[in-house]
């Protein structure tokens, strides 16, 4: 099982990376270009949900450094009451770089299909890892064409792509921002001519 110096550490990889990625359905195509901030690692871990934790409540980008550093442990946040809400989503977020440069389908969310999520998202990713379906929540972050992960997590009973708008992938690249290097992860046969 991972723990959540885990996840900041492979968190904390993606910060210097961006993804590049051209989707196309029925003639028309869209542009996704997804950046990382460490405030959002908090979220993606589910730590929100541990509330009996008053040492989670302050900056969350503070709070990814002091997990970092050590300075608020793995032992104390797993001896949360709560924990058990969040464990799934702390033994996979060490995976979201693998899953991101894998994935090949996405889905246009709407949130209205899925009366009761509350997840507020733009596209969604599924991928199977370790033998289970998880979701990638994007969401726009307000510039056009630039998002990131709203929401992570492996499925549990309902599957949030169901009767969402499937979008192909077309092109894939993923950038190293301090040295410039792109890495071309997929390219459509048809984008080549």
């Amino acid at each position: 099982m991972h723990t959540v110096y885990d996840c900041v550490e492979a968190f904390g990889k993606l910060l210097d990376k961006e993804y590049h990625l051209i989707l196309g359905r029925k003639n028309v195509s869209v542009t996704l270009q997804i950046n990382f901030d460490k405030k959002e690692c908090f979220h993606l871990m589910g730590l929100q949900y541990l509330t009996d934790r008053p040492e989670l409540a302050r900056d969350r980008g503070k709070i990814f450094d002091a997990i970092r550093e050590h300075r608020i442990t793995a032992e104390h946040l797993e001896s949360s009451d709560l924990y058990y809400k969040i464990a799934d989503r702390i033994n996979m977020l060490p995976l979201l770089e693998s899953v991101i440069d894998s994935n090949d389908t996405i889905f246009k969310y709407n949130r209205k299909i899925n009366i009761y999520s509350v997840i507020k998202a733009d596209y969604i990713m599924k991928n199977n890892a370790e033998g289970r379906n998880i979701f990638l929540f994007l969401a726009q972050n307000g510039e056009k064409g630039r998002y990131f992960c709203r929401s992570f997590f492996p499925q549990d009973k309902m599957d949030y792509t169901r009767n969402q708008a499937s979008w192909s992938l077309l092109y894939k690249k993923k950038v190293t921002i301090s040295t410039g290097e792109e890495e071309i992860l997929y390219e459509n046969k048809l984008l080549k001519r």
